[in-house]
């Protein structure tokens, strides 16, 4: 039902101008319905047209495929048989499936977390990173609970959900815990999660198969008061408890502004990929009180954001 809604939203979005042929046409690919991809959406077409692309000279054709393989390979396909002028994708797996598709159409990322491990790459590729360290986002967990278990939600077919676990097993020496991970390949599998009694809190990976059942997530931990954290925005209002992101504001503006150079014909070789300058802390008070957790006060000075 929420895909629905949101294709239909997407429809009226871009169906609500008068009819007629815009100079260029840019084709998206946003991973199924995560508030933190829509997001950086919102900037990057607030961008574009305040670099002289708006929707009077540039189409948009947005794809919105569920969060698996096939998906994301027949919504690029799609794009690149509708000769787009510029791709953009949002996460790695869109930005792979893209890359994959073709090697002549520029491509413009977002949102992806460690570019240069996860192989997003190519002489017509350019974008900004998600990449935060993981450590910075377990460190302050700990502030928040010291924790002997944390369990850790991926998904073996996103590249960089696999990143994100990885990095997870390689500090949990230097910080003192054991990661549990826990595979999850589709929404029933997140279904099927058990926290209680298995690990004493949980991470998030960027995984958009585990964003889009967020709320199942939060809802399992919750029975269990185990308290989650997150790399990726626009999950604290919606219930874990200590999330960590770039900020889809500066992720968008900065994927607008590449695409435009691209749109006036820069070569992507190029335009250099960026990295992220603005990060946020949001630190949901009202779910940790809730857990009966007190949020030690050096941890709500360094919040950007507190949800209360």
């Amino acid at each position: 039902m929420k895909r629905t809604f949101w294709m239909l939203v997407a429809a009226m979005i871009f169906s609500c101008h008068p009819a007629f042929a815009a100079d260029k046409t840019v084709g998206v690919v946003l991973s199924g319905n995560i508030g933190y991809y829509q997001e950086i959406h919102k900037a990057f077409t607030g961008a574009l047209a305040k670099e002289g692309f708006d929707f009077h000279k540039v189409d948009t054709i947005l794809q919105m495929p569920s969060p698996d393989p096939l998906s994301w390979t027949n919504a690029s396909r799609k794009l690149v048989v509708a000769e787009v002028n510029v791709l953009v994708a949002y996460g790695a797996p869109a930005a792979l499936a893209v890359i994959k598709e073709t090697k002549g159409i520029p491509i413009v990322y977002a949102g992806v977390y460690d570019p240069v491990a996860v192989g997003v790459s190519g002489r017509n590729v350019a974008g900004i990173s998600a990449k935060v360290p993981v450590s910075s986002l377990v460190k302050y967990l700990k502030k928040l609970l010291p924790f002997a278990k944390l369990g850790v939600v991926y998904n073996e077919l996103e590249p960089d959900s696999v990143r994100q676990a990885d990095e997870v097993s390689q500090i949990e020496a230097q910080l003192g815990f054991q990661a549990v991970k826990m595979a999850v390949k589709k929404p029933d599998d997140v279904k099927k999660l058990v926290f209680g009694g298995k690990v004493d809190a949980v991470f998030i990976t960027v995984s958009a198969v585990a964003n889009e059942s967020l709320d199942t997530i939060v809802g399992i931990a919750r029975a269990a008061k185990v308290p989650t954290a997150s790399q990726t925005g626009a999950t604290a209002e919606r219930g874990v408890i200590i999330a960590l992101s770039p900020s889809p504001q500066e992720q968008g503006e900065a994927a607008g502004k590449l695409a435009a150079k691209m749109l006036r014909g820069e070569n992507p070789s190029n335009a250099a990929s960026e990295v992220p300058r603005l990060v946020e802390l949001v630190v949901n008070i009202k779910e940790a009180t809730a857990m009966g957790i007190k949020v030690p006060l050096d941890l709500l000075t360094d919040a950007t954001r507190v949800i209360k």
